[in-house]
């Protein structure tokens, strides 16, 4: 009797592993087919052309969206496809896990917003291994085997940011507040902290200022929005500068200091641009932002995998222009950006 109990109880375990097994294998296909059911039947038909993928941590960044929209332009003009993971999913997966479905359906290329973490390199290296080539893109992850970073320094990016602090020097010392992501394993924005902060040391007004950071939710517009908020609303004296290190912390600081009616308390310098960034600069609600061409980084990644292709080599880091854009230039920074636009048309 004991001996029966035993064998139906394996029977039972082998039941719900079979069951688990068939599940699992379900949700692949599902979502398999959720991301790359994109071009339509008849269209499958016609295209002959390269099929890359393009990932980044948040889909609805108007950063990456741009980046994105540059690439698929240009991959377009050779008959080739890029294709914006996850975008369509009823569920959200992170850029792991797109990083898996991608390599796994054999895509000619991968553009990513990497990051340094191991997970990441150990995704890139297999991807590599198994013929994807890799172009890291804002984020790179430079112990991997990616053939090229398409971006801008992030070191760089700090001395401009501490270059233009260096402009505000008084003999009373101004508390800098620098909004950065509280994810250890983003590096980017510690390096860009460090080259605001060098950059600052190394000048004879270096006393002139107390840089401080504050960690910021990253991952949706929510979190970061509650944190802002709290830190305009609960505070009597703002601090003489606030420095954001992404768009989402830009925007939600111009919208907070609108709603608390706080303008002016701080001198506010952003990154990257959108229509209530570029709005704000216009209304002196914050000075600057530091921008950069993303169409032509995202143009930059699909010549990267082209070049790739055809030659086997490629530049390890493709630099893409960086500006700052104040209230004093910022309508020949829009007739520019009109032109291009037009240009492309």
């Amino acid at each position: 009797m004991k001996d029966f109990a035993q064998k139906k109880l394996v029977v039972i375990i082998i039941i719900f592993m079979a069951v688990v097994t068939l599940i699992t294998a379900g949700f692949v296909i599902y979502y398999g087919s959720r991301i790359f059911h994109i071009l339509e039947d008849d269209e499958q038909d016609s295209f002959k052309g390269k099929h890359y993928a393009f990932i980044c941590e948040n889909a609805q960044d108007d950063f990456y969206g741009a980046i994105f929209e540059g690439a698929s332009k240009t991959a377009a003009e050779d008959g080739d496809y890029l294709e914006s993971m996850g975008i369509n999913l009823a569920s959200s997966l992170d850029k792991y896990e797109l990083m898996e479905l991608s390599i796994d359906a054999g895509v000619d290329g991968i553009i990513v917003e990497a990051g340094e973490s191991d997970e990441m390199r150990e995704l890139i290296d297999r991807a590599d291994a198994e013929g994807i080539p890799v172009i890291t893109v804002g984020s790179d992850n430079t112990s991997s085997a990616r053939k090229s970073y398409v971006g801008f320094g992030n070191y760089d990016l700090g001395v401009n940011y501490g270059k233009e602090l260096l402009k505000r020097a008084t003999d009373d010392e101004k508390r800098v507040l620098v909004l950065m992501s509280p994810d250890a394993e983003d590096s980017s924005q510690n390096i860009i902290f460090q080259g605001m902060r060098e950059t600052i040391e190394r000048a004879e007004a270096s006393s002139s200022f107390k840089l401080e950071t504050m960690a910021v939710p990253d991952t949706s517009a929510f979190g970061a929005e509650e944190s802002i908020s709290a830190l305009i609303v609960r505070n009597d004296k703002l601090p003489d500068v606030i420095i954001c290190l992404n768009e989402i912390y830009t925007t939600c600081v111009c919208q907070a200091l609108v709603d608390y009616n706080r303008v002016g308390e701080s001198v506010v310098y952003g990154f990257y641009e959108n229509s209530t960034i570029l709005s704000s600069i216009s209304k002196n609600i914050i000075y600057a932002t530091v921008t950069m061409n993303t169409r032509q980084m995202g143009s930059y990644c699909i010549e990267a995998l082209k070049e790739y292709e055809e030659s086997g080599y490629i530049n390890e880091y493709m630099p893409v222009d960086v500006r700052v854009v104040t209230a004093d230039n910022i309508d020949d920074y829009l007739n520019e950006s009109k032109g291009e636009d037009a240009d492309e048309e």
